[in-house]
């Protein structure tokens, strides 16, 4: 199916497209120090990558990339950009009612920023509440089952993983030249033992922003990881879609 990108609509056209398709996808991701051999817009790359992945199979309308948002737990680290969960859940509900006014009925959220959970989440019932957009959000769905098939590694406690060789890997599948394998070096996280249970920032656990061994990643694993993700998300939306939500 073709990749349909809102932003290369005209007006009438994305209205048109928004009230038969029925199913807007948002790309979010984040800016955030990611080590010294990933950019600080690996999210967004990611987020990118699996939307239009999501978007050809589901034949859905494409909106363009949200770079930014909550970035609490590396906001000492060079290169991050952080907004609040309120600013970034308060954008888009009102981005999904505007959607909902040209016709959309269905919003998938495709999540490259594990840190704007709450926020997402706090996004999408409102918009239930508001009888919105039906508001389904994504962030990197089976990854953890996918992992143990391909990959030497595990997300950490509480799903966490970051310019590792799960993270590494997709990027090295999705965008290899902006990754710098040169530079990749190994770190294992000094995790506290109530690290699920507080706030914890990075810096007190990581001194160069990697948690894990990216030196292990290649193009092969992120593949699968980047399959498996879409296959579940493109599940679900089928579902929703047919079922009507």
């Amino acid at each position: 199916m073709a990749l349909l990108r809102l932003d290369q609509m005209s007006g009438e056209e994305a209205r048109r497209q928004l009230r038969e398709r029925r199913l807007a996808i948002l790309p979010i991701g984040a800016i955030e120090a990611h080590g010294p051999h990933l950019p600080t817009g690996t999210d967004n790359l990611l987020a990118l990558a699996i939307a239009e992945r999501v978007a050809e199979k589901m034949d859905g309308v494409l909106l363009p990339l949200l770079p930014y948002g909550q970035v609490w737990s590396l906001q000492d680290f060079p290169g991050s950009l952080s907004v609040s969960t309120e600013t970034l859940a308060n954008f888009l509900v009102e981005l999904g009612l505007s959607l909902q006014r040209q016709g959309a009925a269905f919003l998938a959220i495709i999540n490259g920023h594990v840190g704007n959970g709450p926020a997402l989440q706090m996004a999408a019932r409102r918009l239930y509440q508001a009888k919105g957009p039906l508001t389904y959000v994504f962030t990197y769905p089976g990854l953890s089952e996918i992992a143990i098939q391909v990959c030497s590694s595990r997300p950490l406690p509480g799903g966490y993983f970051h310019a590792d060789e799960i993270e590494t890997s997709m990027v090295l599948h999705v965008a290899p030249e902006a990754v710098r394998m040169d530079r990749a070096v190994r770190e294992d996280p000094q995790l506290p033992p109530d690290f699920l249970y507080r706030p914890v920032p990075w810096s007190e656990i990581t001194r160069t922003g990697v948690l894990g061994d990216p030196t292990l990643a290649t193009p092969e694993k992120g593949s699968a990881l980047i399959a498996g993700i879409v296959e579940r998300i493109v599940a679900v939306l089928r579902f929703a879609l047919q079922s009507g939500g």
